[in-house]
């Protein structure tokens, strides 16, 4: 049985996620607990099928090391080092899509695509 321990050391990058909880009496959204995940954040350009069922342009592949079900309302923080920049967009970019890979024992990792 091969476990995602044994691809960690294929993801250099760390991002955090947080679960979107609801919204403020102002309307602005509320997070969860932040969570720091191993992940490989690869910077390409690839056309997906988003969460509406349309085909969009997806700016970056997000390979996390753990098998979470991310919503597009969920956030994403990439390390400014990644994105070389400090704009909230660049840092917060808006999920797009995401799937999670099985194996033949279960759920394996996630995989996010960013715009």
């Amino acid at each position: 049985m091969i476990s995602i321990t044994s691809f960690l050391h294929m993801m250099p990058d760390s991002v955090v996620y947080e679960v979107r909880t609801g919204t403020d009496a102002y309307g602005d959204p509320t997070w969860g607990t932040a969570q720091t995940i191993r992940a490989r954040v690869v910077g390409e350009q690839k056309l997906i099928r988003g969460f509406a069922g349309l085909e969009v342009l997806a700016a970056q592949t997000v390979y996390l090391g753990a098998a979470i079900v991310v919503q597009p309302t969920d956030r994403v923080t990439l390390s400014t080092s990644i994105v070389a920049s400090t704009q909230d967009s660049a840092i917060h970019p808006p999920i797009l899509g995401a799937k999670r890979l099985p194996d033949q024992n279960g759920v394996h990792h996630c995989v996010v695509y960013l715009g």
